[in-house]
Formats: structure tokens, sequence, C-alpha cells
């Protein structure tokens, strides 16, 4: 028998519940285990127990540690519909990628929502509340105004990523995590998490860099009406609040009177010029256009399945510790410094929340100060 092959006493129910909240189907593990599917039903039925070695394997395809699935019953992780009033779909329609950066999302929000309360921060976002009933434009032009961005400045940004970081800075600044994460465009182009504070942005960064800062204010909107959601533009479970959320955001970047302006001077010309100036997708600029009855709906389609945004991608992949501020943003990173610096946690655990070895570390450090100055 190899040192690997001998068999260890587990809950059934934890091997299940791991199953189905990394969004695999039994077929599906029984496969990568090398067994039939019979044969793996065994196991979470009890009748069998797994080896170390299915063990480990099972570890690494539900990407949860080993220790998870040897503890004596599942954890009370809650199903994803408890977090969002809002989902365009059953949780079973999610991929296993969706689901794994949810997880992630849920977990640090749970971090950083201790370690505030242990700090004596206050976790609760700083903003108004809105509702429905409010005028989405009048609501992102007061908003506009609280902040300390001019359009001057908004002008002056030299690109998109520039326009997102100081975007991602003004958020954050009230409280609000913001997150960048990888997962299938085709699911979701972000969403916020609300059950606990501080509230969590994440967005998509297999998107547009511009789609990405229309997303990050899509979703402090829902954030001002208190409703969290999955934001796609293919499923709208709700018209009504989804239609608020893009009015805001599409007057918050870039107000009516502003674009109207631009339009009488230079026609359908205006949209790569205020795409350009303004950093905001094309598609925002021509749906604005749309609802503002400044073209119709037949020149509308045309150009929007014509279009083709070219600003999608870095080109040069960043080192880890530039990859960390990116993903996890300075908010959630000064958090964690600080809780260590209060002796709250251990350089281990930074270590084991930031994913990194202790080199990258001491970078991430220095470029959060770098960033933050």
């Amino acid at each position: 028998m190899g040192r690997k092959n001998f068999k260890v006493d587990v809950n059934p129910e934890v091997i299940r519940w791991a199953r189905e909240s990394a969004g695999y189907k039994a077929e599906e593990i029984a496969k990568k285990l090398r067994i039939s599917k019979d044969a793996y039903m065994q196991i979470e039925k009890g009748v069998i127990s797994p080896t170390f070695r299915q063990l480990e394997l099972m570890s690494e395809y539900f990407k949860r540690p080993l220790s998870a699935l040897l503890l004596s019953k599942p954890p009370d992780e809650k199903p994803i519909n408890s977090s969002f009033r809002i989902l365009p779909k059953s949780e079973e329609g999610f991929s296993k990628e969706f689901l794994l950066v949810l997880r992630k999302a849920r977990y640090y929000q749970s971090i950083i929502n201790e370690l505030m309360k242990e700090m004596g921060i206050d976790p609760k976002p700083n903003v108004k509340s809105y509702s429905l009933e409010d005028d989405p434009r009048k609501t992102a032009l007061q908003e506009r105004e609280s902040i300390n961005i001019s359009i001057q400045e908004q002008l002056s940004w030299k690109n998109a990523y520039e326009a997102f970081n100081a975007w991602r800075r003004v958020i954050e600044e009230k409280n609000i995590i913001v997150m960048q994460m990888k997962f299938p465009i085709k699911e979701a182009r972000g969403f916020v998490l609300m059950d606990k504070d501080p509230p969590f942005i994440v967005v998509n960064t297999s998107d547009n860099i511009l789609a990405r800062i229309f997303t990050l204010f899509h979703e402090y909107a829902h954030i001002l009406l208190g409703i969290s959601e999955i934001y796609t533009e293919d499923v709208f479970v709700d018209p009504k609040v989804e239609k608020w959320c893009n009015v805001f955001a599409s007057e918050f970047l870039l107000p009516k009177d502003i674009l109207a302006r631009e339009f009488e001077l230079k026609g359908e010309g205006v949209v790569e010029d205020i795409s350009k100036k303004f950093k905001v997708s094309k598609k925002a600029v021509l749906t604005k256009l749309y609802l503002l009855r400044r073209i119709d709906e037949s020149t509308y389609q045309t150009r929007i399945k014509k279009l083709e945004d070219t600003t999608s991608k870095i080109p040069i992949r960043p080192p880890l510790h530039k990859k960390r501020l990116q993903e996890r943003g300075a908010k959630f990173l000064s958090l964690l410094f600080e809780a260590k610096e209060r002796n709250l946690i251990t350089t281990q655990d930074l270590l084991e929340y930031l994913d990194v070895n202790l080199e990258s570390l001491y970078k991430i450090k220095k470029e959060l100060q770098h960033y933050l100055i």
C-alpha cells in the first residue's frame, strides 16, 4: 500500500458540502479522481472512506484547505442568494470560477469586518441613502458635488487606468472596499456584497477598463439604494433597479448637459472624442445619446454592433506585488497592515490573506506607501 493510500475517516456531509460549494457535479469530481461515479457516491454516502491522496486531490479541486475536509460537520456557509437581492440566475448556473471569486470576496469581507471592529473603526460606509423614487440624475449630480474631483481634473487624467484608480480612491474613501478579480465576463461584469460592512464592490478584470469604470459606479449606486446584486448586461431581474443604477453611473461620469453641448458641436463624431476625454466607454456614450434622443434606435444598434474598444488589457503582466495592489486595493491592504501593527494579526496571517511570500509582502507594503503619497 502506498504511503498516501491509507483510508481517512471523514464526515461524508463535509465532502458533499465542499463539492457543491465549489460548483462540481459528482461525475466531474469522480472523473478527476479516476474512479467511477458510483464509487465516488459511496464516499459521499459514508459507505467507504476516501484515501488521503483522494482528499488531497479534492482539496486542490475544491480550492479548500485539507483541514476543511476533515471538519466534524459542514460550516454554516450561506448560499449565494442570501447575499443578493438581485440574481440573474440560479446558484447552480454559476461557474466554478465565479463561485470561487464570490467565496474569496465573502472571506475577505468577514476578515475586514472583524478587524475593523477590533480596531475600533466603524465598518459602515460613509454614504447617503436613496430610494428608487429619487431621481438618479439629480442623485448623481449631488454625489458628484460631494467629492473633490472636478470635470477639469477628470479631463486631465492621462488614460483609463489612471481614471479607474482615481475613482477607486473616491469610493474607498467612503469606507467601501473595491476589488478587481477575474471571472467569466458572460456571467457578470461585477457584483457588490452588502450583507456585512464594509460593502465590497468586485469588478471583473476580464472586462474592458473603461467598462470597469462604469461598473464601479453602477455598483456604487446599488450601495446608495441598499440593494445588492450581480451585474450583468444580459439579464435584468429587476429592470427598474438596473435602469436607476445605469442612469446614475452615466450621469455621474458624464453629465448630460456636457454631452448635449458637445453633440451639438460635433454630431455623432462626438462618441470617440468624449470617450477619450472623459475616460468612459464608447458604448456608455452611445447609450446616453440614445436615451437623450440625440440618435435613433437604428443608429444606436448599428453603432453598438460595430463597436470595439481596444483598451481591454494591460499588455504586460505586472509583478506580484503590483498585482496584489491592483486586485485588493489600497483600502483593504491598509487595514491589514494597520491590524498587523496593532498585533491583531501575525505576519503569517498577512501572508495567508494575500497569498504571497515574505519578499513579496515587503514589496507590497512599499508599493502601498508609494501609492498613498
